[in-house]
C-alpha cells in the first residue's frame, strides 16, 4: 500500500517501513493515510499443524510463517507482511481464514 506523508505536530513524516531487518520504524504517534487504489487488505489461510502448531500462507502473495501460538501468528504474520512489501505498500489489514480438517468414521 503507497502511504502519504502526514503532518505530526508540523513536521512531516514520510512513510517509512516497519520491518526490524531493514532498520526503520514508523513513529508510534504517526497517522498513515492510504492513496487511492492501494491494496486495503491481504488474506492469509490459518492451519492447524499435526503438532499443534499454527501455519499461515497468503493468498494473494508468496509470505508463509508458522508459530506456536494464535498469539505468536499473529505477530509473525504481521512482521512477515510488513518485511514482504517494500516501504509504504503494505496493506493496513490482514483478514485471517481459520481451516480446520476433521476425520468423520461411518
Amino acid at each position: 500500500m503507497r502511504l502519504q506523508p502526514t503532518r505530526l505536530r508540523g513536521v512531516a513524516v514520510p512513510p517509512q517501513t516497519l520491518c526490524p531487518d531493514r532498520g526503520n520504524f514508523l513513529p508510534t504517534t504517526a497517522r498513515l493515510v492510504p492513496l487511492e487504489g492501494a491494496m486495503q487488505e491481504i488474506l492469509f489461510v490459518v492451519e492447524e499443524a499435526e503438532d499443534g502448531s499454527f501455519r499461515a500462507s497468503a493468498a494473494a502473495a508468496a509470505i508463509h510463517t508458522e508459530a506456536d501460538t494464535l498469539e505468536d501468528l499473529h505477530r509473525e504474520i504481521r512482521d512477515a507482511v510488513v518485511c514482504h512489501f517494500d516501504p509504504g505498500q503494505a496493506p493496513p489489514l490482514i483478514r485471517l481464514h481459520h481451516v480446520r480438517q476433521e476425520l468423520l468414521a461411518l
